[in-house]
């Protein structure tokens, strides 16, 4: 396909050229003799055929890599913070592209290197959170305890600015690693804390060596992996100088990392600006690139567009590089407008939910009558059929079919699990009156004010009406729908995401004690349900020494997961991210922290005419 692009390109140029040629005045002629045949070129054709030929972009081809350019790409809202102790996650902007953590997700697994896992669509393997970053390598000589090698020769970013004086670029310390640990776990409203509060309290660092920390981990091993040890996008690493002067780094003026971008520029409503940080100290760790010194481009520009159809027409025009999460009949329409572009079709890791208080006798859903009386009045087939136009599944949670070692078909399911899938409102309002409710109930969803879930919402909305349960959307901005939904607050339902990393997903992601994941409150205080105790235990015992056991035991708990029906799944579409074919190095996997591995090729966006 790549070559018929750059085939492509090359001949819009000679037909250019062509054109050009042809519409030159005719003035005195020569004659030339070429293959037998004698043709008349004249004066002026020949020197407008030479200006073009001088003018001509040079096209390599794409596995070679190039420096230089700007890759843009659009996002939905603005930031709500920029220091992820303050509110969560909503900083990833910044976190993303400046700051650091001790490990990183692992490029080199993906499509440029071994290809053993396929990053658009989240990883799936232990080893795929294990990438160095600032820890250089570790060892974990007991469970639970995790002793890291701290990377030397990082330096902190040489930022023009108050703050980036204050660092002045001095090195990266292994003082600044358990600094920043520290922070976050004392931190009552950082991402650690809101959402995994039993983790953040036992664990524990120290410096053990003059390069080297120690992790003490002693619950929820894998758990704690994911957010202490590998970071889960809140284990950035802050400069000390810097919060310690100003408080935090809320401001982005005030970030200073040690990432591959410099915070250069930030317009409210408009754009979030990164420039090529000149010494960062990685090198391209696989492909044909491997070695060289990275960023490969100069400038990152996130274009801040709320609009999906204004964010596929900046694709279309070429204001944007690349564009993710677009559905089926978009892709269409957009392939036939621009036959150029580049895709991925994927099935996301990221499945959304309406997660509800089970908790609490006093509502509905402590009755597991109501929860699958809820599944039966929800019409999945017609979802898939009439919303997604038939581009969605069905089984996608816990987990989908695209995670074949912790995937057990929903086909394999003993027949009372399947049947909850299977649309069946008479038999809803009997569980409904069985449980003590004849006339339905009034129930109330928490929602962000993205019009795509308010919209879904709005189906489940119409369908339970059927069986006499009102369904009513309180709609939040996006600042306090993230704390509510990390922190649990919600009075009764939620609609929100399972977290786009899979792992987490996977492990913590709803049915066991105080995960932030946990929406619907199962097995809290944990060991109450001794099923999925056992079997979280055993994954806990064996996730690092014996996986695939692990994931066995994972398996096992899907039908009685499914069975108490405390979620009810949407449906997960296919989407598709498209790209131009000047973007090089990528494969369809998210933006973000993989943006320091993509190349640009100016030339022949030149060519192209964008």
């Amino acid at each position: 396909m790549k070559k018929k692009i750059m085939w492509a390109v090359v001949s819009c140029l000679m037909v250019l050229s062509l054109v050009i040629a042809s519409c030159a005045p005719k003035e005195e002629a020569k004659e030339e003799v070429e293959a037998g045949k004698a043709t008349v070129v004249t004066a002026e054709e020949e020197k407008v055929e030479k200006k073009v030929a001088a003018e001509k972009p040079e096209i390599l081809p794409p596995e070679v890599p190039k420096y230089g350019g700007t890759f843009t790409v659009a996002t939905a809202t603005d930031p709500t913070s920029f220091d992820d102790c303050r509110q969560g996650n909503s900083g990833a902007q910044a976190s993303t592209y400046c700051y650091q953590r001790h490990m990183a997700e692992d490029w080199t697994r993906g499509p440029a290197g071994s290809g053993v896992t396929d990053l658009t669509a989240g990883g799936g393997a232990v080893e795929d959170y294990m990438f160095p970053e600032i820890a250089e390598s570790w060892t974990r000589p007991e469970p639970g305890v995790w002793v890291l090698k701290i990377r030397q020769g990082v330096h902190w970013q040489l930022v023009d600015s108050d703050a980036g004086r204050l660092m002045n670029g001095r090195q990266l310390t292994a003082d600044d690693v358990v600094w920043s640990f520290n922070r976050r776990k004392n931190s009552p409203t950082s991402w650690l804390v809101t959402s995994q509060p039993k983790v953040a309290a036992a664990s524990t660092i120290e410096k053990t060596g003059a390069w080297e920390v120690t992790i003490r981990t002693p619950i929820e091993y894998w758990t704690s992996f994911l957010w202490v040890v590998y970071g889960a996008g809140s284990g950035s690493i802050y400069p000390r100088e810097v919060v310690e002067k100003y408080g935090d780094v809320d401001n982005w003026r005030n970030t200073v990392g040690t990432g591959p971008f410099i915070f250069a520029d930030y317009v409210p409503g408009s754009l979030l600006r990164f420039v090529k940080n000149p010494n960062y100290w990685q090198k391209d760790p696989v492909g044909p690139g491997k070695g060289n010194q990275l960023p490969y481009v100069d400038e990152v520009k996130e274009l801040i567009i709320p609009d999906v159809s204004t964010q596929q027409a900046a694709l279309r025009t070429g204001k944007i590089d690349a564009l993710a999460g677009v559905i089926r009949e978009q892709w269409e329409v957009l392939m036939r407008q621009c036959p150029n572009l580049l895709y991925h079709r994927t099935l996301s890791n990221q499945p959304w939910v309406i997660g509800m208080r089970t908790n609490n006798p006093a509502l509905p859903y402590h009755d597991v009558r109501v929860r699958q009386a809820l599944m039966l009045a929800t019409d999945f087939e017609a979802i898939v059929r009439d919303y997604y136009k038939g581009e969605a599944e069905i089984d996608v949670w816990p987990v989908n079919r695209t995670i074949t070692g912790l995937y057990k078909p929903l086909a394999e399911m003993p027949e009372a699990v399947r049947e909850l899938f299977t649309y069946n409102p008479e038999k809803a309002k009997k569980l409904l009156s069985d449980a003590g409710y004849p006339n339905g109930f009034k129930a109330k969803v928490i929602v962000s004010t993205s019009a795509a879930a308010i919209d879904e919402l709005s189906i489940f909305k119409d369908m339970w009406a059927k069986v006499n349960v009102t369904l009513e959307m309180d709609v939040r901005e996006p600042g306090g729908y993230i704390t509510l939904a990390f922190r649990r607050t919600h009075e009764e339902m939620i609609y929100r995401s399972m977290f786009s990393t899979l792992s987490i997903q996977l492990f913590q992601s709803g049915w066991r004690g105080t995960s932030s994941y946990n929406s619907s409150f199962v097995n809290d205080p944990a060991g109450s349900i001794p099923l999925l105790e056992d079997i979280y235990n055993e994954m806990q015992t064996y996730i690092f020494t014996d996986t695939p056991r692990a994931y066995e035991a994972y398996k096992r708990a899907k039908s009685y997961l499914l069975e108490q029906a405390y979620y009810i799944p949407r449906p997960t579409p296919y989407t598709y991210t498209l790209w131009w074919p000047w973007l090089q190095n990528f494969y369809g996997q998210g933006f973000g922290w993989y943006v320091r591995y993509h190349w640009i090729d100016e030339a022949m966006k030149k060519s192209m005419g964008y």
